[in-house]
């Protein structure tokens, strides 16, 4: 217990040496670490792509198409629709393209429940972000509490080791009983296990502290202690209902968030009910297409051939064809059929919806329900702010009347243990009385400093509903 003693006593100078963090510094740490603030990150740049592709529908698709093949035996020439036998490579290659004309504002309404959404995931990230922010504050008011609570045990713990040894001295001197000095030692025992306490309750507040920072366990860090002017004006900042309320409805980045959600649904309604309308569409495409077959370049006649059963005026008349034999046989070049067989074709289509096995009815209850959903998710959100700031503004209410009370109960208790002492220095009170009166002192001193940083927080908490910046 030397040991803890002379660590409690150095510690202030060991401090001194570390970075010191604020609330602030605290509130930003977790807030960039905290793994449901990153997976709100993901869902804003999820709805910004989501926006970004509902946009785009208002343009024009483009699809290129290739079909390759090889036929080979008897074939029909792609190009020319005759039968030839030859192993041929032929393809059609082309673009297509379609726009949407009309679709009962579908895109429209894709588009403003894109924007709604991606505000409300931002107002959600904003939440999330100051939920965040009052939970360090709590955990940071933690391990200031914690601290104290330890320097009032370790101050608690030195007083008695003194009076043991004043005692030890007054029995020597034949001054007191032997038995006083049992008391004491019990006394002393008492009073290092409540510094073994506080130690542990400190090492817990840290803990948690630092879980919430994503920070080593072991990392030597020290806080920001509160001002004397922070703790004169514990009860500078007074709120009403009507205005915490009034500002908070409209403002509080859940309540913003839970209004959009309710308007993107609303919009969600048409959406499915423009399933019913006709869809038109305008399309393009152009094409060509190549083969392989060679034909001949130049042609030789070789003679000719009587073609029968050709009768003019009633007689019979003969006539000759040229028998023909093509040579330098070659394929068309490339560039040569696309230019040739180059088409181009327009087109509008249009999709009537007629029966679709129930399916557009049931979407579009299905959106009422999500309607409802968020309806009932607006109105709760709204009674829970109500209850929340009633009961935040009732809290600092009481906590300012425990802080009071626990205020003149240290000053009393201060005053009967100065008196207790000076009793029992010249005799006139017993070794018992004194340790009564130095219990009920640090009895009073810790719930003073339980009801100080209770309603510190506390008024954070309207600070937080007031739509202010946590911190000390």
């Amino acid at each position: 217990m030397k040991k803890f003693f002379l660590i409690w006593v150095l510690a202030p100078l060991a401090t001194q040496a570390q970075e010191q963090w604020s609330l602030v510094k605290c509130i930003r740490q977790a807030q960039q670490e905290n793994l449901t603030l990153q997976s709100g990150r993901v869902n804003v740049l999820s709805e910004e792509i989501n926006l970004k592709e509902n946009r785009y529908k208002r343009l024009p698709d483009l699809n290129g198409n290739i079909n390759m093949g090889w036929s080979i035996g008897r074939n029909i020439d792609p190009t020319s629709n005759d039968f030839i036998t030859q192993d041929i490579l032929n393809g059609n290659y082309g673009l297509s393209s379609s726009v949407i004309l009309f679709q009962a504002g579908l895109v429209n309404k894709s588009i403003n429940q894109s924007k709604i959404n991606l505000s409300a995931s931002k107002e959600e990230y904003q939440q999330t972000s100051n939920d965040i922010a009052l939970q360090v504050a709590s955990q940071y008011l933690n391990v200031l509490l914690a601290d104290e609570r330890l320097e009032i045990a370790g101050k608690n713990l030195e007083a008695i080791r003194q009076q043991m040894e004043q005692i030890q001295k007054m029995i020597s001197a034949g001054g007191r009983p032997e038995a006083d000095l049992y008391e004491i030692k019990s006394q002393v025992a008492r009073s290092e296990q409540g510094v073994v306490s506080a130690e542990n309750a400190l090492d817990l507040a840290w803990l948690s502290l630092k879980q919430s920072l994503r920070l080593r366990s072991d990392l030597e860090m020290s806080l920001e202690p509160l001002s004397e002017e922070q703790l004169r004006n514990l009860e500078s900042e007074s709120y009403t209902y009507e205005n915490l309320y009034e500002y908070s409805s409209v403002n509080q980045p859940g309540m913003k968030a839970a209004k959009l959600r309710l308007e993107a649904a609303k919009l969600g309604e048409g959406m499915a009910r423009a399933a019913f309308y006709p869809s038109l569409f305008g399309n393009i495409s152009a094409g060509s297409r190549y083969s392989n077959v060679k034909l001949p370049s130049s042609y030789n006649i070789i003679g000719s051939r009587a073609i029968p059963g050709i009768r003019i005026d009633g007689k019979d008349v003969v006539f000759e064809e040229p028998l023909v034999i093509g040579t330098n046989e070659k394929a068309i070049p490339f560039k040569d059929q696309f230019d040739q067989y180059l088409g181009y074709s327009f087109s509008i289509s249009m999709n009537i919806p007629i029966a679709n096995n129930y399916r557009n009815r049931a979407n579009v209850k299905r959106a009422k329900l999500a309607s409802e959903r968020s309806r009932i998710n607006f109105e709760t959100q709204g009674l829970n702010l109500s209850q929340n700031i009633s009961q935040a503004i009732a809290n600092v209410k009481a906590a300012i009347k425990e802080y009071d009370a626990a205020n003149s109960a240290y000053e009393a208790a201060r005053s009967s243990q100065n008196f207790t002492q000076k009793r029992f220095e010249i005799g006139a009170t017993n070794l018992f009385e004194l340790n009564q009166s130095q219990n009920n002192l640090q009895t009073a001193e810790l719930s003073l400093l339980i009801s100080k940083y209770d309603l510190i927080f506390k008024q954070k908490v309207l600070d937080f509903y007031a739509g202010k910046e946590i911190k000390l």
